[in-house]
C-alpha cells in the first residue's frame, strides 16, 4: 500500500497566477489515494474557481468564512482532520499573515488553527520575493518549523526570467510525501545514493551505456530525505527531477562516479549503490567520429574499476548493493554480496512484467548475511525504497549499539 494512501491533506490556494498548478497538485494527491480538502482565499477564486477543485475530486472546498455551513467550526474541525497543510501557491500576502498571526479569511484562519506540518510553495514577482519584509517573514516562519519548497528561477507572469516561480506540482507532491513520512531516524546522518547509468564514450557521437532510468536510486534519495538524512545523490545521465532536499552530483562515466563516491563517502553513514555502472569502457577514445568503412568492426573494451571494492577506509558504516539479474537471481546476488562484502543486497529482474526499465514500480528481494532474506512484492519504487531504508537503519543501529558496548 502506498504511503500516501488514506492520508488527509489540506490544500491551501492563495491568489496568484500559479493557482492553476494547484489543480495538478490536487490530481497527484488524489491519484496517490489521499483525501484532499481545499481552502481558497477570495482572490484565489479569481484565478481558479472552487468548482474546478470540486470537479477534480476534492472532498470539499472552503473559500468564504461567513457562508452558511453545517460545520460552523470548520476552521477547527478541518485543522483536526488534516495531517498536513500545503499552501501552493503561497503569495507574499498569505506568508505575511502567517508570520504575523493574522486570521482574516478562510485560509489564514485555518492555517493558524492548524498545528501539524505546514508546507509553503512561494510564488510571486521577484521584486516582491526580494522585499526585505517578505524575506524576514520567510526567515521567521522557517525558524519556527514551517517548511518551504522553492520558489524556482523561471519565467514569471511579467515575462522575465527570475526567482519567484512556484515549484512544479510533482516536486511539491514529493516534498509533501517526505513530510508525511515524518521519520527522524536518519537525522544528522550522511547518506550517499548512486543512481542511473554510466555512459562510456567511444567517439564524440557514440557511447556504451544501459537502459537504467535511475528511478530506483532517485526514489531512495527521496525517501532518505524523508527520514531526515543529509542526502548526496550521485547520478549518471537521466531525465528525472532532483528530489527535494537532496544534493545532486552529476557524473557521466564510471571513473567519474568512482571519484565522486570516494569523495562523498568520507564520513558517510549509509551508501546505496543503485547505479547501473558499466562493467567495461572502450580501451581507446576516438577523437573524431569513426567512419563506416566495413560491414563489421571490432571494439576493444577494458574493465571499469569496481567502485565498492576500491572504497577502502572511506567505506560507510553500512553499504547496500544492487544486483540486476535475468537468471539465477538469488545465487548471483548472494555471490555479489560476499564478493563485495556488502551488508545486504537488493536483487531484481528487469525482464519481469510491470517492473522493467523505466517503470515506476519494482519487485525486489533483499539478501543479507546469516541467511537474511526478505521479499518485497510489487509496489511503487518510493515505497520499496522506504522498506529498504528501514532494513538498513536496523543494521546501522546495531553497529552503533555494538560500539557503545565496546566503549
Amino acid at each position: 500500500m502506498s504511503l500516501m494512501n488514506g492520508k488527509n491533506i489540506l490544500l491551501g490556494v492563495s491568489g496568484g497566477v500559479g493557482a492553476f498548478k494547484a489543480c495538478e497538485l490536487l490530481r497527484l494527491f488524489l491519484k496517490a489515494g489521499s483525501g484532499v480538502r481545499v481552502i481558497m482565499t477570495e482572490s484565489a477564486t479569481k484565478f481558479v474557481t472552487p468548482l474546478s477543485f470540486q470537479s477534480l475530486g476534492a472532498e470539499a472546498v472552503s473559500y468564504d468564512m461567513f457562508a452558511e455551513k453545517r460545520d460552523t467550526l470548520e476552521h477547527v474541525s478541518w485543522a483536526d482532520w488534516g495531517e498536513i497543510l500545503v499552501i501552493a501557491p503561497a503569495t507574499a500576502n498569505i506568508i505575511g499573515k502567517l508570520a504575523n498571526g493574522i486570521a482574516d479569511e478562510a485560509l489564514s484562519t485555518q492555517a493558524i488553527a492548524f498545528d501539524g506540518n505546514i508546507l509553503l510553495a512561494p510564488a510571486m514577482n521577484v521584486k516582491m520575493y526580494n522585499n526585505k519584509t517578505v524575506r524576514k517573514n520567510i526567515e521567521y516562519l522557517n525558524s519556527i518549523g514551517v517548511n518551504f519548497i522553492g520558489p524556482e528561477t523561471g519565467q514569471l507572469a511579467s515575462m522575465i526570467t527570475a526567482a519567484g516561480r512556484m515549484s512544479e506540482p510533482e516536486l511539491v507532491f514529493k516534498r509533501t510525501r517526505q513530510l508525511l513520512l515524518n521519520r527522524s531516524s536518519l537525522r544528522g546522518k550522511k547518506v550517499i545514493v548512486t543512481a542511473g547509468p554510466t555512459v562510456e564514450p567511444i567517439d564524440p557521437v557514440r557511447s556504451i551505456s544501459n537502459y537504467s532510468s535511475g528511478k530506483m536510486g532517485y526514489a531512495l534519495a527521496d525517501a532518505a530525505a524523508g527520514f531526515g538524512a543529509d542526502v548526496n545523490l550521485i547520478s549518471g545521465p537521466v531525465h528525472l527531477d532532483v528530489p527535494p532536499s537532496v544534493k545532486i552530483i552529476n557524473v557521466k562515466t564510471a571513473e567519474e562516479m568512482l571519484s565522486a563516491v570516494r569523495k562523498e563517502c568520507a564520513g558517510a553513514d549509509l551508501l546505496y549503490m543503485a547505479a547501473a555502472v558499466a562493467d567495461y569502457r572502450p580501451s581507446v577514445f576516438h577523437r573524431q567520429k569513426i567512419k563506416r568503412e566495413k560491414d563489421s568492426m571490432r571494439l576493444d573494451l577494458r574493465a571499469n574499476p569496481d567502485i565498492l571494492k576500491s572504497l577502502g577506509r572511506n567505506r560507510p558504516k553500512v553499504a547496500i548493493g544492487f544486483a540486476l539479474e535475468t537468471e539465477n537471481i538469488k545465487a548471483r546476488a548472494i555471490e555479489k554480496l560476499k564478493e563485495k562484502n556488502l551488508d545486504f543486497i537488493v536483487a531484481n529482474n528487469p525482464t519481469e512484467k510491470g517492473v522493467g526499465f523505466g517503470s515506476d514500480f519494482n519487485k525486489v528481494a533483499l539478501y543479507g548475511k546469516k541467511g537474511f532474506n526478505l521479499i518485497l512484492e510489487k509496489a511503487e519504487k518510493f515505497d520499496i525504497a522506504v522498506k529498504i531504508i528501514e532494513e538498513s537503519i536496523k543494521l546501522l543501529n546495531k553497529r552503533g549499539s555494538k560500539r557503545k558496548k565496546q566503549n
